[in-house]
């Protein structure tokens, strides 16, 4: 790893678990995360109350759990916990919610194919990608309460032209729902390279976006790079995983994109592993500063309530154990004034 770039500091080190896509409580001190057995079996959600002294333990208990327990989102304001859930690794996926204690946790109806749900600041509402069958287009964010109706149906809204956005993988952002920083793309033919004679959504070719809409409630969207190009995809400017700072200023994100970034009449290089980037996104210029080194495909970051750390999960550096583990990172260095 590069000396330029801050040390991750691991909070597991499971020979026998891959942990992944970590949530940080409201007070900085707890952390939810999923874990997976090596070799293979129902994923669950554990918890680690003491950062100074990581001791994972399983998160969630009661009478009616699901097997599979994936995607937690803190809600600041309430102390709530949502996640997807499902019985089977083959059965529906739907949206539960929870009290930071983990007892008892309730399913919310009408959320099937509603993942990634993340909470609006005030706690009243949750934003989710959206693969359910009502989807248009399919995947998009539907903002939804907590009984699972739903206030807007797409706020991904049109690119240039007209033309409809994929995206999901939302976060929501310092003015709350419903503009969102999310993982999009615009619903084109051929986007990526595809072969297809439809727009196919591919998960791989995503840039950040940031929707924003009129006095009439129509919602737009557009590269959170603005250099990055909206007719065909460049993977200089891939991304996905959005989050937000507390303050707004700065988006975490995880991209596979080459390295060096782009220049003018480059050819695109060879992608290497996930690495975590920070783009300031006030002022006159969307700098990208990056925060850890490919080679331990870093992912699924989110910020802490002081604004200065990162929590995500990462490889172990040089392989050892050979599992994916929780880290954190001191980005103070890092941020842009």
């Amino acid at each position: 790893m590069s000396d330029s770039l801050p040390p991750l500091h691991f909070l597991t080190a499971s020979t026998d678990h891959t942990d992944y896509r970590p949530a940080i409580g409201p007070g900085g001190d707890v952390v939810i995360f999923e874990r997976t057995p090596v070799g293979g079996g129902p994923i669950t959600l554990c918890k680690i109350t003491d950062l100074a002294a990581p001791d994972p333990v399983p998160f969630l208990s009661g009478a009616s759990l699901p097997r599979f327990q994936t995607r937690p989102d803190f809600c600041w304001r309430t102390d709530r916990v949502a996640f997807n859930g499902r019985q089977t690794s083959n059965s529906p996926i739907i949206v539960w919610n929870v009290g930071a204690d983990g007892r008892n946790p309730a399913r919310i109806d009408n959320t099937r194919g509603y993942v990634y749900p993340t909470w609006s600041r005030d706690g009243t509402l949750l934003v989710t990608e959206n693969q359910g069958p009502a989807a248009s287009p399919n995947p998009s964010n539907t903002v939804f309460d907590l009984s699972g109706g739903v206030v807007y149906a797409n706020i991904n809204g049109t690119a240039m032209e007209g033309v409809d956005v994929f995206g999901g993988m939302p976060a929501v952002g310092q003015y709350n729902l419903p503009m969102i920083a999310f993982a999009g793309q615009p619903a084109l033919k051929g986007w990526g390279g595809s072969t297809s004679p439809d727009p196919v959504y591919d998960q791989e070719k995503n840039y950040i976006f940031l929707n924003r809409f009129d006095q009439n409630g129509i919602f737009f969207s557009g590269p959170v790079e603005p250099e990055a190009p909206v007719k065909s995809f460049n993977p200089h400017y891939q991304g996905r995983a959005p989050s937000f700072s507390p303050n707004g200023a700065t988006i975490a994100f995880e991209s596979n994109r080459p390295s060096p970034g782009p220049s003018p009449g480059s050819s695109p290089g060879s992608s290497k592993g996930y690495a975590i980037y920070l783009c300031n996104v006030r002022g006159p210029y969307r700098t990208i500063t990056q925060v850890t080194d490919p080679a331990l495909g870093a992912q699924h970051a989110k910020f802490f309530p002081s604004g200065t750390k990162l929590i995500l999960c990462a490889n172990h550096p040089g392989g050892d154990p050979p599992t994916m583990g929780i880290a954190w990172v001191d980005i103070s260095g890092l941020l842009k004034s």
